[in-house]
């Protein structure tokens, strides 16, 4: 399944994306990790506090924190 990835960062109201990377992955768990290897290899402009996962037609499967703390439930 092919995920977009998207760091930013979250200032109260406003959000500033940071980098944006498709990511093939066979499921939503799988796509976390490898968010996690991306937030320590990609060379961004400013460390991201957040990222958000979609899934190829745009609906948002996950947002949260981008140290890669798995939600309750994953």
């Amino acid at each position: 399944m092919n995920f977009l990835i998207e760091f930013y960062r979250s200032r109260e109201a406003d959000e500033a994306t940071l980098d944006r990377v498709s990511l093939e992955a066979p499921n939503l768990r799988a796509a976390l990790q490898g968010a996690t290897a991306l937030f320590h290899t990609l060379a961004m402009p400013q460390i991201p506090d957040r990222l958000r996962i979609s899934d190829e037609d745009g609906g948002e499967l996950y947002a949260g924190p981008a140290d890669g703390a798995y939600p309750e439930g994953m």
